[in-house]
């Protein structure tokens, strides 16, 4: 019966950390399990229902054209419909999977850091338009510049996918992770969720690399109270780079105020992969790593000579 004792205490010091509880890796797979659940059940969900009123309507590409505009439109946006409730739901998963592991509550959101976020996101959108345009790394395949509704519509997508995101990678999962541990696991954990959950980990090299580093600039903003200029940053950004600058590789609206393809420098460009995988991306998110993480690398050097 020894050996047994001994199996279970070590099975317990896996699944029980010091201070009592499950441990957090078990809790973040707990939560990834129930996110990946809810994604999956409401796409199925709604694709299934979509398309069975779809054939009973006898909608469909060929016959659109035929039907009343809001049966158009419906046809042309259950794809963003799908992605809206999705994202909502998993805001709400976030925020009752935090109060059951971490006894918390989310931050709120404060219009000023939104707006802030918001610039860092459009700012290099449009730089490197005009950096790739100017030394004819991409030119221009059609350009409208008008605002229409699609363009709406896709931020009010970006902006609830942005949210899910800050909620689920963030607020959930670095209060999970550094419950009773250093804080830099939270960092990771972020990083890791931020991968699985946006599918980043099949980019290219460079693309991942870029990926990491918006982790660690929208885990450090949320986790210093911040969490609106992480959504903002990350919903301007997916907004400008895919409708208002559409950018080879990306999800595209179906009328973009610019339109790009790619010619030459796909390193700097990120090509055919979309913009998050080129070297550009690469300057700037190290740079707004390097302005925003100054000040606690500079008092770490200042306490290290201290001592």
């Amino acid at each position: 019966m020894r050996w047994w004792n001994s199996v279970l205490r070590g099975l317990k010091r896996v699944a029980l950390c010091r201070e009592g509880g499950a441990r957090a890796i078990w809790k973040l797979l707990f939560a990834y399990a129930a996110y990946l659940l809810w994604a999956w059940l409401i796409a199925y969900a709604l694709s299934r229902g979509f398309g069975a009123l779809f054939n009973a309507w006898n909608l469909s590409a060929a016959t659109a054209a035929c039907t009343p505009s809001w049966a158009q439109w419906l046809f042309a946006n259950y794809g963003r419909i799908i992605s809206l409730v999705s994202s909502a739901g998993a805001v709400a998963l976030a925020h009752g999977l935090l109060r059951l592991l971490a006894d918390g509550k989310m931050a709120k959101l404060r219009p000023r850091a939104l707006t802030v976020g918001a610039l860092w996101g459009l700012i290099p959108v449009f730089a490197g338009a005009a950096l790739f345009l100017l030394t004819d790394s991409m030119r221009l395949y059609e350009r409208t510049f008008s605002l229409t509704p699609d363009l709406l519509w896709m931020l009010a997508v970006y902006f609830a996918a942005a949210l899910a995101e800050e909620r689920f990678a963030r607020g959930l999962t670095m209060r999970v992770a550094s419950l009773h541990a250093h804080p830099l696991w939270g960092y990771v954990a972020s990083a890791v969720i931020l991968l699985a959950i946006t599918g980043s980990y099949a980019l290219p090299p460079l693309g991942i690399v870029n990926m990491l580093l918006t982790a660690v600039l929208c885990a450090h903003l949320s986790v210093t109270g911040r969490a609106g200029a992480s959504v903002g940053l990350r919903c301007a950004w997916s907004w400008a780079s895919n409708a208002l600058v559409a950018f080879p590789g990306g999800n595209a609206a179906s009328r973009p105020v610019l339109q790009l393809y790619e010619v030459s420098e796909h390193w700097l460009t990120g090509g055919a992969n979309g913009l998050i995988c080129g070297a550009w991306m690469t300057l700037v998110l190290l740079a707004l790593s390097l302005w925003l993480f100054h000040r606690p690398l500079h008092t770490l050097l200042c306490r290290k000579k201290a001592k």
